[in-house]
């Protein structure tokens, strides 16, 4: 049987089923998996029974392994890797075995503080709580569809300043420290270098300011681009099964983590792929 491709019926999203992705990917059903991709921007599979290994064989059909430029504490070392991030509440030894244990997430891209953002990020769920934990996803094609003519052409061309600290999951001050964070610049609105759209490109918890324009002014249109993110008909909001994978595209999505209980475990896998296309500015 090829992959089934079955959409969410939400702004993005599509389960890929027929298909046990611990076995070697067929040049048929690779093609599938990767039009899906570029079609609904997030895709995931359900009841799929994988080991790291396979995880990273998956990413091959979308490109390159991506690695980490982290600290190299934020991990336990019993699991400690440069291509496989473990994002978890789980402790052994008295410490947290991964990344961003608890709580809520704010809307973010991934890396969108290095000159070359991951391409497209996988999760593979191995413990998930009874409730909350979700991920969302936010169809910035749709976002940037939906901007005024006036607020499009006001953008248009400019620069935002990205910058992160690890281990930050809600932010509530208005700027890092760049003396000790990475921090990149990126177009506002970026062209897709594949399928050609134009997607929005800022975020709340990495997007600082609006290069070249008055501050106040550069907050306000960003708050106002951060609401309309969070709106639900640009969202589809997966609700965690183990033995779920999920894959999508940095390019043209965010997402966002909704909270959970503290006492129940939540244990997701995590390998991103890297991207060397060229930015394309809208």
């Amino acid at each position: 049987m090829v992959v089934e491709v079955v959409p969410s019926g939400k702004a993005c999203g599509a389960e890929l089923s027929n298909i046990d992705i611990s076995r070697k990917i067929s040049d048929t059903d690779a093609e599938i998996i990767y039009q899906a991709f570029l079609d609904y921007q997030v895709v995931y599979f359900r009841g799929q029974e994988i080991k790291p290994a396979d995880q990273r064989r998956v990413c091959s059909v979308f490109g390159e392994v991506g690695t980490y430029n982290r600290p190299k504490d934020r991990q336990h070392p019993r699991h400690a890797s440069d291509e496989i991030m473990l994002i978890s509440n789980v402790v052994e030894d008295g410490r947290v075995i991964g990344a961003h244990p608890d709580g809520e997430m704010m809307w973010h891209t991934d890396t969108p503080y290095l000159a070359k953002p991951h391409k497209a990020t996988t999760l593979y769920a191995v413990e998930v709580p009874t409730i909350g934990g979700n991920t969302k996803f936010s169809n910035q094609y749709a976002v940037y569809d939906a901007l005024s003519t006036k607020l499009k052409t006001r953008l248009k061309g400019k620069l935002a300043m990205n910058c992160y600290e690890f281990g930050t999951t809600f932010k509530t001050f208005e700027k890092y420290d760049r003396n000790r964070v990475p921090h990149h610049s990126h177009p506002v609105f970026r062209k897709h270098p594949e399928t050609g759209r134009i997607a929005v490109f800022v975020c709340p918890l990495m997007t600082e300011e609006i290069i070249g324009m008055e501050e106040e002014k550069g907050k306000s249109i960003l708050s106002e681009i951060y609401a309309l993110q969070s709106q639900e008909q640009f969202i589809y909001d997966h609700i965690w099964e183990v033995g779920d994978m999920i894959i999508w595209d940095n390019r043209c999505l965010l997402h966002a983590r909704t909270d959970f209980p503290r006492d129940q475990r939540r244990l997701l896998r995590r390998v991103t792929v890297s991207d060397d296309s060229n930015v394309l500015v809208a």
